[in-house]
């Protein structure tokens, strides 16, 4: 009896603490995207409410989450946009090492509206429309 016992309880502990450490997991990821956000937001001179996250989801990408009409006339001017997606660029390689990669911008539809690619000297930068209006 003992044995059937255990055997029906080590399963089940087991799937509890699987459980407790991915809630724990998440908890941490979503303070640590929370404290990119702001940093990135002050670092960058952005009033609150502009960006709406900020997470590194891969070794060398970087998503950013933003309130599109709070964008909309910088990103419509072409040297404020490339302004911006340089310097985000260059943060992003000063928080994580990275010598290449690519920051992406999403609008608050989840539709990719910018990317930057490559490193400090050469990056190509492509543009969609960050506006839901358009």
């Amino acid at each position: 009896m003992k044995k059937v016992t255990l055997l029906i309880l080590v399963p089940l502990l087991i799937t509890c603490f699987a459980l407790a450490e991915q809630t724990t997991y998440k908890a941490e990821k979503t303070a640590k995207n929370k404290d990119l956000q702001l940093e990135y937001t002050k670092k960058l001179g952005f009033k609150k409410g502009q960006v709406l996250n900020v997470e590194i989801v891969d070794v060398s990408i970087m998503k950013v989450y933003i309130n599109e009409c709070s964008f909309c006339s910088a990103f419509k001017n072409t040297s404020k946009r490339n302004d911006i997606a340089r310097k985000t660029l260059d943060w992003f390689f000063s928080e994580t090492g990275y010598k290449e990669g690519t920051v992406e911008w999403y609008n608050s539809s989840k539709t990719k509206v910018m990317s930057i690619s490559g490193n400090l000297s050469n990056s190509e930068i492509k543009w969609g429309s960050s506006c839901s209006t358009q």
